[in-house]
């Protein structure tokens, strides 16, 4: 069992083990892993393939036994806390796809637990998102807000969407026991807004969220949409399809990323 209080705490990656102490020493030692190797794609694209296509319909194990082979194969060219967090992570994503919460939970805190915030923010934020959801999903509600407070704690360390997935589904743990949001994260909120470029307004914190995540699948979707069209040979997405979301986005952060794709794509 994690000690939820330590972390939210301490402000560091882990528990010490048996023994230990956490010296100013010990933290430098655990502050030292290949950040190069952690943010590199890890996994070949054809494993990717089997794992979430050709074995959609198998159960986890299987899908665990492909993540660990390959582990072995490359044993000896990663650091051997980047091989834990990488294999540690895929795991816990097979059991949560495969709605094995159990699992997946204990898998996403040996994650969490190896990591500080700032070693990888996608991987470790990620993590946390999915032991929020899994947690309210077995009705751990203390447990799960825990997890979201520590999220929080450190939301400086997140990008804004990964910050709006994490509050959202807090919402959903907050919902379940009749709890109001701390006014101190409400900050969070408005650094959404303002960074992403989000119309909302910030009057109740619950709708607030709610709306711009509602919002931002809309827009992140047909900006997918926009951007496979144009990858394909045929062409089948034209400059008036980006002009068109361009003058209808309600995001300004997409919005923005729809103008530099049409200045690069009218420049070629």
């Amino acid at each position: 069992m994690v000690d939820y209080q330590y972390l939210l705490d301490a402000g560091i990656s882990r528990k010490p083990n048996s023994g230990e102490v956490f010296t100013e020493e010990l933290n430098i030692k655990l502050a030292i892993m290949n950040r190069e190797q952690l943010k590199k794609d890890f996994f070949p694209a054809e494993l990717m393939l089997k794992l979430y296509r050709d074995l959609a319909d198998c159960g986890a194990e299987a899908k665990i036994k492909l993540i660990d082979e390959y582990i072995e194969k490359v044993r000896d060219s990663y650091d051997e806390d980047v091989l834990f967090i990488k294999q540690h992570n895929q795991i816990a994503h097979m059991h949560f796809m495969s709605g094995q919460h159990e699992q997946a939970i204990s898998y996403f805190e040996m994650v969490v637990e190896k990591m500080a915030p700032d070693d990888y923010p996608p991987i470790y934020f990620l993590a946390i998102n999915l032991l929020i959801r899994s947690n309210c999903i077995l009705t751990n509600y203390d447990v799960a807000k825990q997890w979201g407070e520590l999220a929080l704690k450190n939301h400086h360390h997140a990008d804004p969407i990964s910050n709006l997935h994490i509050l959202n589904d807090y919402m959903d743990v907050l919902s379940e026991t009749e709890t109001d949001l701390d006014k101190k994260h409400y900050s969070v909120i408005q650094s959404i807004i303002d960074e992403y470029g989000f119309p909302e307004k910030l009057r109740d914190p619950v709708e607030t969220i709610r709306s711009m995540n509602k919002r931002h699948k809309i827009w992140a979707r047909k900006m997918g949409d926009l951007t496979l069209n144009y990858a394909k040979p045929d062409g089948a997405a034209t400059f008036e399809d980006l002009e068109r979301y361009i003058e209808s986005c309600e995001i300004g952060w997409y919005r923005n990323y729809a103008r530099n794709m049409l200045d690069k794509l009218k420049s070629n």
